[in-house]
This record gives structure tokens, sequence and C-alpha cells, in this order.
């Protein structure tokens, strides 16, 4: 009786050392420890604790890599309005290379170098043109630190791995099914995400688009206070289909939020030819 008694209460002990061990977090570099939320807290503090801004202006370098090209080093302008336009400027040596202009529902872009090339059209027919899935939401999302959560629908799986929350809108042998086309039921997209369990800032996103067999990887670091609010100064994405990959790594130099912008943009005349990407 004692033994069978001991016993208990040792599977008790073990349980309980079990359960709080798997329902905290410690960050061993500065000591602290959190409790694991749920997933709907865990959804309501991420989209709490991301930025909030009506305008944006940045300025930095990028390092833009074509599949196995030379990378080229660039310099870059971003303004936009949230949820309204978005506007891209990039330069090499004062000289402007590449103007866009992004909506809700067009988009516009100018190519002054090596030719004169123009894009105008939707979101839609620039997916089409190069294979790739791309939106408005994800662009402005990727620009500054989010996490694309709020555009995505149905529920997640939570898990907690190396001291980071993982959201995931499939599990591993779900996405394996998908990917190698051996389900019957189609996914318009396969989400992840890692979450610092403290500051509830995205760390890292990985889009998979099956219709396409495109997928986009994201990557924040270095993350600055600017006025009360938290911003991503490195950003890295690469965005790619069994084609053609593209590696982009920006490093924002200056930033100002709130600050009413213009977005002045060239008229297109007869100096520049449409431009065919499937060419």
């Amino acid at each position: 009786m004692r033994i069978n008694l001991l016993n208990k209460i040792l599977v008790s002990i073990f349980t309980l050392v079990i359960s709080v061990s798997c329902s905290m977090i410690k960050n061993v570099e500065e000591g602290k420890v959190v409790k694991v939320l749920h997933e709907k807290k865990l959804l309501d503090s991420i989209k709490k604790y991301e930025l909030d801004i009506e305008w944006l202006k940045a300025r930095g370098d990028a390092l833009i890599t074509i599949n196995n090209e030379d990378p080229q080093e660039l310099d870059i302008n971003i303004r936009s309005k949230a949820d309204s336009l978005i506007w891209l400027n990039i330069s090499k040596f004062k000289k402007r290379i590449y103007r866009g202009e992004f909506k809700k529902d067009s988009v516009k872009m100018i190519i002054e170098y090596p030719e004169k090339l123009y894009f105008k059209g939707s979101f839609l027919g620039l997916e089409d043109d190069l294979n790739l899935s791309i939106s408005y939401p994800l662009i402005e999302d990727l620009l500054m630190g989010r996490s694309y959560l709020k555009h995505l629908e149905g529920k997640f799986i939570l898990q907690v791995k190396n001291n980071e929350y993982q959201l995931l809108s499939h599990r591993k042998r779900k996405t394996k099914r998908i990917t190698n086309n051996k389900t019957k039921k189609v996914a318009d997209y396969i989400y992840q995400s890692w979450i610092d369990p403290f500051t509830f800032k995205c760390n890292r996103i990985n889009i998979l688009f099956p219709s396409n067999h495109s997928e986009i990887n994201i990557t924040y670091k270095n993350w600055r206070k600017i006025n009360n609010q938290y911003f991503p100064m490195d950003i890295e994405f690469i965005i790619r289909n069994s084609e053609v990959a593209y590696n982009i790594l920006i490093n924002y130099k200056n930033i100002k939020f709130d600050v009413p912008q213009k977005f002045p943009f060239n008229s297109i005349d007869n100096k520049y030819q449409s431009v065919n990407f499937n060419d």
C-alpha cells in the first residue's frame, strides 16, 4: 500500500513538473519567464502589438539577387498610406532604376534601366505574368514587419519550439499531402509563422501557394523602438516559384511615422514600352 501511495505521489509530482515546464517559456539570456498563451489570446496579443500607423516614410539599402546572378546593391525609398497606396523608388548612384505604385486594385511600374519599360494593370494580372502569389496586403505587411495573420481565415495550430510560438495553418503531414497533390481538398495557402513570446513580434513567416507552386519566406530582425512602436530595421524576403527565386535584403536607415507624404509618378509616354515578364 505504501509503495502504491509513493508511486502515485511520484507520478503526480512528475506530471506537475511536466505540465509546468510545458506551460512556460523561458528567455535564458534575459532571465524572463512567461506563461504559454492559448491560441485566441496569442492572436489577440499579436494583433494588438502590431505596427499601427497611417503614414510611413522609409529609406535604406537593398541587396537584390535573382537566382544565381551577382547581387545588386541599390538604394530604396518607400512611402505608404495605410490600406491605400505603397510607393517604391529604387536607384543606384542617385540614378533612378525603378518606380512602382501599388494600390489595392492596381499596379503601375516604370523601369528606367537598362530599357525604358512599364507595367500597368491589376495584381491578378501581375500574378499571372510572374506566376507568383502577391497581393497588396502581403506587400504592406512585409514592408512593415507584420504577421499577415489578420488577412487569413480559419483556425491555427499552436506549437512552442525553441522558446518561440509557432502558428501553422496545416500540420506537417497535411502540408506534405497538399504539396504532393495527394489530397482532393485544395488549399489556397499553407502558412507558418514564428512569434516572439515576449514582444509578440513576428520573427519569421513562410507561406506556400499550392496553385502556382510559389513560396515566400520573410525574416524580420533588428527591431527598433520608434515613437513607442517597434519596427524591424532589417528585412529579408525570398519569393520563388519553380523557375525563379528573388532574394531581397532591406536595411532601413531612416524611418518616419505618420508624416503625410506625396507620391510622385512620371507619366507613361511613348518613350516606354510595355513589359512582358514572360519573355
